[in-house]
C-alpha cells in the first residue's frame, strides 16, 4: 500500500496569529499508530516530488527529520530510528521506551546526507548508525565528538566531514552551515545546529538541542523560513518560553516545536510553545507537524 501524505502549503498559516486553539490537540501525549509500514513510508519520501523551489520536510520525532529538494537529494538530521536510550540494542520495552513508533528503520533509511548535531544517544544513536546500510553512500556531517561515534558505528572516515559554527560546506549539492549551540551538559561540549538549503530553495534551520544563548541570534543572518527548535527544557534545553525568545531573535517566518514528544520522562505539550511565540514573537508563524506528512516551504 502507497503511503499518500498531505502536502500543507507553509505559507498559509493562520493571520493574525493566535495563543490558542481549541482544536488542537491539548490532551498531551496521545497515542501515536504506525499508520504505515517503514518501507512503504520511505518509498512516499523517495516518490514525492517537491514543488518548484519548494523543500519537502518531515518530521519523525524528537529531533529526527527529513528534508528533500526539488533535485531528489534527500538529508536525514539526527535519525533517531531506535530505543538506544531506553532499551539499548535489546529491542525490550521498558518504562522510560520512546512513546512514538518507529517512523522507518535505520536498514531503510534512503538519505544522501545525514547531518547529526551532537553525540548524545538521542542524536547520534549508535544503534541506528550500525544498522544503517547507506554506510558507504551516503554523506555524514557533524561535530568532533560525534564522529568518534560514527567511527564506532563502522561507517568509514571517508564519508564524514568535520563540522564547526560558521563553516559552510556544499555536498550533493546542498548547501550546509554549522550554527552556534549552547551545550546544556559536560559530556558533549561541541553542540552545535544546522543551516540547511538546497539549490534554488530557502532556508531551514535547526537549533539542535542548546540552552539560551543570545548568541543564537546569529541564525538571524541567514534569514530562515523555517526553524525547527527544541521546546521541552528538559536536561537543560530551551523551555517553550526560552525558544519563543529565540525565535524572537532569529525571526523565521515559521517557527516548529521539536524535541518535545519522545521520552515519557522529558515531554512538553506544544501548545505551550505556541502561547510563548504569540507573547514573544508574533510576526513567527507556529506549526506543529504531523507524523508521516510531508510539508513544502
Amino acid at each position: 500500500m502507497a503511503l499518500q501524505p498531505v502536502f500543507p502549503y507553509i505559507g498559509a498559516m493562520e493571520t493574525p496569529p493566535i495563543d490558542f486553539d481549541p482544536l488542537e490537540e491539548l490532551q498531551f501525549p496521545q497515542p501515536v499508530e504506525q499508520t504505515f509500514s517503514s518501507p512503504e513510508f520511505m518509498a512516499a519520501i523517495r516518490e514525492h516530488r517537491p514543488s518548484p523551489g519548494k523543500t519537502a520536510v518531515w518530521h519523525l520525532g524528537q529531533n529526527s527529520w527529513i528534508l528533500k529538494g526539488g533535485d531528489g537529494t534527500i538529508v536525514a538530521v539526527d535519525p533517531y530510528l531506535t530505543d538506544y536510550c531506553a532499551s539499548k540494542r535489546t529491542k525490550t520495552r521498558v518504562p522510560k521506551s520512546r512513546l512514538l513508533p518507529v517512523f522507518i528503520e535505520p536498514e531503510d533509511l534512503a538519505a544522501d546526507v545525514v547531518l547529526i548535531t551532537h553525540s548524545h544517544p538521542d542524536h547520534a544513536d549508535p544503534f541506528t548508525l550500525e544498522r544503517l546500510t547507506i554506510k558507504d553512500s551516503a554523506d555524514f556531517l557533524g561535530p568532533w565528538q560525534v564522529l568518534k561515534v560514527l567511527t564506532d558505528a563502522g561507517i568509514p572516515s571517508g564519508r564524514q566531514t568535520l563540522m564547526h559554527p560558521l563553516q559552510t560546506v556544499t555536498v550533493r549539492g546542498v548547501e550546509v552551515t554549522g550554527t552556534f549551540a549552547e551545550p546544556t551538559d559536560f559530556v558533549d561540549l561541541n553542540h552545535m545546529g544546522f543551516v540547511v538549503q538546497f539549490a534554488g530553495g530557502r532556508v531551514w534551520y535547526n537549533s539542535g538541542d542548546t540552552a539560551k544563548s543570545e548568541l543564537l541570534e546569529h541564525v538571524k543572518a541567514f534569514k530562515p523560513a523555517m526553524m525547527a527548535v527544541c521546546i521541552n527544557g528538559g536536561y537543560h534545553n530551551l523551555s517553550h518560553w526560552e525558544a519563543a525568545e529565540i525565535c524572537a531573535l532569529v525571526k523565521p517566518e515559521v517557527a516548529v516545536p521539536a524535541h518535545y514528544d519522545m521520552m515519557p520522562h522529558n515531554l512538553q505539550s506544544p501548545h505551550m510553545f505556541r502561547k510563548s511565540l504569540y507573547e514573544k514573537a508574533k510576526s513567527v508563524q507556529y506549526l506543529r507537524m504531523k507524523y508521516y506528512t510531508a510539508y513544502e516551504f
